[in-house]
């Protein structure tokens, strides 16, 4: 395999990103070995049948996974390679919070990633590993979620002033037909991911009675919606920020969105060309490459 086909390894929190290169003439150099980026590990719970063999599956699940990813770290001295270690560890410290390890493999054209905690491999171990300006490293991250995830992707709706068709300028392109003054517009989203997807919806006015639906699932919330102050719909938090949950009808859920195509409606009424509701989400996948 070349160098040029080998996956590009990444870690980053708030805008500080470290890369793990694949080239011999890369100060940092991601080495063969690495594990947990497929399956994550599985727990089935099960119970011996009464009467007959074998047993009864109650149900599966999928664990918190381990990410583990050897490097080696190289330098022109022992002091430059101290400075190397330095601004690893501040960006793995654990105390800060996850970190996103990522993987864009572009050999198959994937892109994907997991949030995970630092837990071992800089432990300041300077045995085999270390030979003064070069050294080798294994890192382990625990991800509390099992699934990687794909790039954010973004729908925009917003009212058509004129009789064509309104398309979204993000990333993937939807026709979406939206009447004036009532933001009425049903569209078809396909999710390509593994599993289901928890969304966000921000909401910004003018305009009142927000509903959005899925056949019977649906999103109900009474009132008018502020043009200076958007609402967000976290489905995967169970949260509506700011708080607008007396506005919500009794029969709304917060749904998910399921792998395959599914048609969705929005509805606001007396909308204006300022007015938008936007459509966040990110796929899940059950492998990193």
């Amino acid at each position: 395999m070349d160098w040029s086909d080998s996956p590009i390894v990444s870690l980053s929190r708030n805008g500080e990103t470290f890369t793990l290169g694949r080239g011999p003439d890369d100060p940092v150099l991601h080495l063969y070995g690495s594990t947990g980026l497929g399956l994550a590990p599985v727990d089935i719970a099960s119970k011996d049948r009464i009467t007959g063999d074998g047993s009864i599956v109650r149900g599966v699940r999928y664990r918190a996974r381990e990410v583990y990813l050897p490097l080696l770290m190289e330098a022109d001295s022992v002091a430059g390679l101290s400075v190397m270690r330095r601004e690893l560890n501040r960006l793995l410290a654990p105390h800060l919070g996850p970190v996103e390890i990522r993987i864009e493999d572009p050999a198959s054209g994937t892109d994907r990633m997991i949030r995970g905690y630092y837990r071992e491999g800089l432990d300041g171990d300077f045995g085999d590993g270390f030979h003064g300006s070069w050294q080798t490293l294994g890192l382990t991250f625990e991800c509390p979620d099992s699934w990687w995830l794909g790039p954010e992707q973004t729908v925009e709706l917003r009212v058509n002033p004129g009789s064509k068709p309104f398309l979204s300028d993000t990333s993937p392109f939807f026709p979406v037909i939206l009447a004036q003054s009532v933001v009425q517009g049903r569209f078809d989203v396909t999710i390509e991911g593994d599993g289901p997807v928890w969304p966000a919806w921000e909401v910004l006015g003018p305009g009142t009675d927000l509903v959005i639906a899925r056949g019977t699932d649906r999103i109900e919330i009474a009132g008018s919606f502020s043009p200076t102050s958007p609402v967000l719909i976290d489905t995967a938090a169970g949260r509506i920020t700011p708080d607008r949950w007396s506005d919500t009808s009794l029969r709304s859920r917060l749904f998910s969105l399921d792998p395959g195509q599914q048609s969705l409606t929005v509805t606001l009424v007396s909308a204006t060309p300022a007015t938008l509701v936007r459509l966040t989400y990110r796929e899940r996948y059950l492998e990193g490459v």
